[in-house]
């Protein structure tokens, strides 16, 4: 190993992790941050002029009686104070300039990874989690780069510099402090894992009592209805004291932190005072220099007695990182091979289940499919009671997981060889509960073929039944659909999203209880126009009404995750062997 490296992993263990972490974050914005170092460092220079003018003042110009001096000192002093200023003002501005670009990089990193995850995740995960640390957690992260970094940086310039003028002016005062400086490290050392333990509690309270919110104003109708408000108010009492207590001991620890570490700067003062004024009256030390060291003594003490609060804090930004960290660990279930298979729309896309299991976490009667085939353009119903495996079986075609053994496959070709964007290009499912956005009834249909004509969206619409729905609106089209689209009834919104999916024109269309909203005549009339607008397409449909399931040419009855019957549809007695009597199925009526 070469010597480079060596010392590279010696600094590395002196380095918290976290800062490491940071650092690889914040090298894109390098020249912003030297420019803000170069600013800080100067501005830490110029702080060192005012003690050592004081100490020319009083042992040279005040005895002089010179007013052109005493006129020069003044200035100096003023250049001084205000070039400080000046100096530190525009370095942080600079750092806060590039921690705003490492907040938005973040951001952006973080949701980029979890557009990468899989079902399972959000399944199991409450949104108000999932959302968390796109809050405080990079905001105190940019934090750390905009504001505790320059303050960091300014404790490190100033003390160095201050260091070796008191060493300049005094080295005898300054051997009577050094002993001090212990106790600042050793108080340092104590509180230093209990606050980062305290961090890390008060991080997960806080993401406890977001993710309650999040979930308690997405259903406040509903626990209106219900008439939940005091259960649910006694819930976030729960959760916000909790927060609150955490953020407590948090704080009674940086205070007692705060409170020993000023120990160390008293102490080293009144040593100053003491010892100086000692050898000041006995003729060994200048009255100049005893106060020029004793500015420079509080100027080295004040940075490390603000470092006790500013040490507090980067425990808490330190407790941010490993959050986001954690968070950018979770890796998804389903992903794409090192060179997925894309397949073309002109593909006879048939889909073939082999030896298919599946089941979730602490589920005893998983998905067990032996055998199973779709052919292109076939049209099949599946129905059985709740439970038995109808929506997985369906969402296993589009990966939304991946069978524990067995395999899918399309095209003859096992679908985890296919690359996930264009196997959901081709394969389209819709859910009960349909995904609509803020915006307009153009704006929810143009987003899967942007730059659609508005006489191909009103097409769509006609197709799904929402023509003359459409026309009651002054704006047509460019209605708003309010968020989630609240303005819509369930059926509208059913519509809306499945005139979508046409747009799409896929393959394989998957409706898991996707017209459940509508009546059972314009259900029908529904699936009978999108039959005819994907006649090439298979078309699968997961639905409990007996007429919808006798319009199909084939009907899957599911139980216990198990295919009890697979034939022809038929409501009345004298059906076939390979029929399927929909009457006489348990649950369905």
């Amino acid at each position: 190993m070469s010597f480079c490296a060596q010392q590279g992993i010696r600094m590395s263990r002196w380095v918290p992790s976290e800062m490491r972490w940071l650092g690889w974050r914040i090298r894109p914005f390098f020249w912003w941050h030297l420019a803000s170092f170069f600013c800080i460092t100067a501005g830490s220079l110029l702080s060192l002029l005012t003690p050592f003018v004081l100490k020319w003042l009083i042992d040279g110009v005040l005895p002089h009686k010179s007013v052109r001096l005493l006129l020069v000192a003044v200035g100096l002093i003023f250049l001084g104070h205000q070039g400080r200023t000046s100096l530190m003002s525009v370095g942080t501005y600079w750092m806060l300039h590039a921690a705003q670009k490492l907040g938005l990089n973040l951001r952006i990193e973080l949701l980029r990874h979890l557009d990468t995850l899989s079902a399972d995740h959000y399944e199991t995960t409450m949104v108000g989690a999932v959302m968390y640390p796109f809050k405080d957690p990079i905001d105190e992260i940019s934090y750390l780069g905009s504001d505790l970094l320059p303050a960091i940086l300014r404790i490190l310039v100033t003390t160095c510099f201050t260091l070796i003028a008191m060493l300049a002016l005094s080295p005898t005062l300054m051997l009577a402090i050094l002993p001090l400086a212990p106790i600042f490290l050793a108080t340092r050392q104590h509180f230093r894992r209990q606050m980062a333990e305290r961090s890390d509690i008060s991080q997960l309270d806080r993401m406890a009592w977001s993710s309650f919110l999040e979930e308690h104003l997405s259903y406040l109708i509903p626990i209106q209805l219900l008439g939940q408000q005091t259960r649910q108010e006694r819930d976030a009492f729960r959760l916000l004291a909790r927060a609150v207590r955490s953020q407590q001991a948090w704080f009674a620890t940086s205070t007692s932190y705060t409170v020993w570490s000023s120990l160390a700067v008293v102490m080293a003062l009144c040593t100053v005072v003491a010892y100086g004024g000692v050898r000041a009256l006995g003729g060994s030390l200048s009255t100049g220099n005893l106060v020029a060291f004793y500015g420079l003594a509080a100027q080295l003490f004040d940075p490390l007695a603000g470092a006790a609060d500013l040490y507090g804090r980067t425990q808490r930004a330190f407790a941010s990182i490993r959050l986001l960290q954690n968070s950018l660990s979770i890796r998804p279930s389903v992903t794409n091979i090192n060179r997925p298979i894309v397949i073309g729309r002109t593909q006879a896309l048939e889909i073939e289940f082999v030896n298919v299991e599946f089941g979730y976490p602490g589920q005893t009667n998983g998905l067990c499919v032996p055998s199973l085939r779709f052919l292109p353009g076939e049209t099949i119903a599946i129905t059985g009671e709740n439970g038995a495996g109808k929506s997985t079986l369906a969402k296993l075609i589009p990966r939304f997981y991946d069978p524990l053994h067995g395999s899918i496959r399309l095209a003859n070709e096992d679908i985890r060889n296919l690359e996930l964007r264009s196997l959901r290009r081709h394969v389209c499912y819709l859910s009960p509960n349909p995904v609509l956005f803020e915006g307009t009834l153009a704006s929810n249909l143009a987003i899967v073929r942007p730059g659609i004509s508005e006489d191909e969206l009103c097409q769509a619409l006609e197709r799904v039944g929402l023509g003359d729905f459409i026309a009651q609106f002054p704006r047509g089209i460019r209605q708003r659909v309010g968020a989630r689209g609240c303005q819509l009834s369930g059926g509208q919104c059913q519509r809306l999203a499945l005139a979508r999916a046409l747009l799409l024109d896929p393959a394989v269309l998957i409706l898991d209880e996707a017209t459940s909203c509508l009546d059972a005549a314009s259900e029908l009339r529904v699936l009978e126009r999108v039959h005819a607008q994907l006649s090439a397409s298979t078309l699968i449909v997961i639905s409990h009404r007996p007429a919808t399931l006798a319009s199909f040419e084939r009907l899957l009855f599911l139980s216990r995750g198990r295919i009890i019957s697979d034939g022809k549809p038929h409501s009345g007695a004298g059906s076939t062997e390979s029929s399927v009597c929909i009457s006489s199925m348990p649950g369905i009526n």
